[in-house]
């Protein structure tokens, strides 16, 4: 295996909620899986997102049994890995996490694509078929190019303002929708919704949410790991999830009294806002579509380094060790740009975009939450094998599991055949690629201890068992 490192001690606090907060994408997820998640729920979308936030909150909860005691640029496939002690879980769960990014990256191209489609309707015009493409282009190259800067200056200054104008923008439109319409939770909730809706609605909407758990991947290259990513997680959930939790309640109680329209509607936000003034919708939109680019930076940034970590652990072509003048994954990232472009362009072109937004939207949720029960099934394996099970280490990622298990059998008996089709694509492609390398390689062995020296995972678990003893 290979000993190419990351930039070593470099992030603090303030990067690791940048990275966190910035894959939540409240204001991107409200114009995002969220809107996606209405077509199947309507105004009962806020009740979903209820769900996803408890979800999630029991999520970083589990995700933090892992991240208080062990750190990696893998992540949770490194987290699968301590628990399970198997290279061909770790693997599988590497592969589940990139794909998870990859297709949350398409989402939020494609949804780019959507608020300029609508941005020309709401001003009497036609999009031309040429500025949707554009706009795609550089929503998909801007964030694999930018994901090149240096990883502090990148998280540090450019994330972490545009995170926090989101956060202030969800909370004055709740103080809009509250002050205009009143607080009245009862009207939200729809006695005809399927159990089928809701659960593919808590998937798409627990995607964002938990999108806090993607500060895991900054484990090589922070200060504290074991005590600052777990602090950014907590933080971007608290604020992200709330804030994202009220964008909500803001975009079903602005719509009005009728909310029949709001599931046909292509980008609800932004033709509420519309009726602000130009100033309001101009600045939401253009936050809005920040908040996407952003989030995709922080899932680039993330992809970029599981394929790292693959490589340096022999599970993955040599290229993706590669790094750069200023320490970041060169191949890896430009990688996850390309497979990005692919799969837009192909959805796209079959399907348009809005239908593509839409069934891509549920695969990744569906990624998403596959990984989500890997790990969760996890902690207790991992807590026992360093003498720290509890019950707390047990009840909460088996409930969170519950509730994921729950949105994705759900999910899966309403695939369409153009998410059937993608999966199989895809599930073909990770058996070639395990045929290749996976196999042979040790997929999470590296592990990161408390100073940010890179240690072999049993070596780790050893010393993490004699420190509970002690």
């Amino acid at each position: 295996m290979s000993s190419n490192r990351l930039s070593k001690g470099v992030l603090g606090l303030k990067e690791s909620y940048a990275q966190a907060m910035a894959v939540t994408a409240p204001l991107g997820s409200v114009v995002s899986t969220t809107s996606a998640a209405v077509a199947y729920v309507g105004g009962s979308v806020l009740l979903a997102t209820v769900l996803a936030l408890i979800a999630s909150a029991m999520w970083i909860y589990t995700l933090t049994r892992y991240s208080d005691k062990i750190a990696s640029a893998g992540g949770f496939y490194s987290f699968s890995s301590a628990a399970y002690r198997s290279k061909h879980v770790s693997f599988f769960e590497a592969v589940i996490e990139l794909f998870a990014y990859v297709l949350l990256n398409v989402v939020n191209v494609l949804v780019v694509v959507t608020i300029v489609k609508v941005a020309f309707g709401l001003m009497g015009m036609v999009s031309p078929t040429w500025a949707l493409w554009v706009s795609a282009g550089l929503a998909v190259a801007y964030p694999s190019l930018i994901s090149l800067t240096h990883i502090k200056k990148l998280l540090g200054y450019i994330v972490t303002v545009s995170a926090t104008a989101e956060v202030v923008l969800l909370f004055s439109l709740f103080g809009v929708a509250v002050i205009s319409h009143g607080f009245n939770l009862s009207e939200l909730f729809s006695s005809h919704v399927s159990p089928q809706g809701l659960a593919t609605a808590f998937v798409l909407s627990v995607v964002s949410i938990s999108g806090a758990g993607a500060a895991t991947y900054l484990g090589e290259e922070s200060k504290s790991p074991t005590s600052t990513v777990s602090k950014g997680m907590w933080m971007a959930l608290a604020l992200g999830g709330l804030s994202m939790l009220l964008g909500t309640y803001a975009l079903v109680s602005l719509w009005g009294s009728s909310l029949s329209g709001l599931s046909s509607a292509q980008q609800p936000l932004l033709q509420e806002v519309v009726r602000m003034g130009p100033l309001v919708y101009v600045t939401v939109t253009a936050l809005a579509i920040n908040s996407l680019i952003a989030s995709n930076v922080g899932t680039t940034v993330a992809s970029a380094r599981i394929l790292f970590n693959l490589s340096r652990e022999d599970s993955a072509i040599q290229l993706f060790r590669k790094l750069s003048k200023s320490s970041e994954p060169i191949f890896a990232t430009i990688t996850v740009g390309l497979v990005t472009a692919l799969i837009a362009i192909v959805t796209a072109l079959y399907e348009g975009f809005q239908q593509a937004y839409i069934d891509i939207s549920v695969i990744a949720g569906l990624f998403w939450i596959m990984g989500r029960i890997v790990d969760g099934l996890g902690v207790p394996f991992f807590l026992s094998r360093i003498s720290a099970l509890n019950v707390g280490g047990v009840a909460i990622p088996l409930i969170v599991t519950g509730l994921n298990a729950w949105g994705l059998f759900d999910t899966l008996t309403s695939f369409d055949l153009v998410q059937f089709t993608l999966m199989l694509f895809i599930a073909f492609s990770v058996l070639l690629w395990y045929a290749g390398w996976g196999r042979k390689g040790m997929a999470g062995m590296l592990l990161v201890d408390p100073n940010g020296n890179l240690v072999d995972r049993e070596e780790m678990i050893r010393r993490l068992r004699e420190e509970v003893r002690r």
